[in-house]
């Protein structure tokens, strides 16, 4: 059962974590977060295919194929996902910058 409360967790977590990016965006309406949140979808739609072998028997053939699949997915979350937290960052420095100006 150590499985099933991996899939749990993980796919929770991806939940949480869109859930506070959609509510970054709505507040502050920058890519950055919309990036994000993208990103953490694509995790939780890897998680979930990651799980459908517990639950279903399939042929290798299909396994190979729903796992390529899966993995597709995390590429495209990675990719995503850093691309975010990269604009995110940036967007933190300017911010950053502007206020050390106005300080100053």
């Amino acid at each position: 059962m150590i499985w099933l409360a991996t899939i749990v967790l993980g796919i929770g977590a991806q939940i949480i974590m869109f859930s506070l990016q959609v509510g970054a965006l709505r507040r502050y309406r920058h890519k950055s977060f919309w990036l994000l949140a993208a990103g953490s979808t694509c995790f939780a739609t890897y998680a979930a295919i990651g799980a459908v072998p517990y639950f279903v028997t399939l042929n290798t053939s299909a396994l190979s194929g729903l796992l390529s699949v899966g993995v597709a997915f995390a590429l495209i979350g990675v990719v995503v996902g850093v691309w975010g937290t990269t604009s995110l960052f940036r967007r933190f420095g300017e911010l950053q910058r502007a206020a050390a100006g106005v300080i100053s």
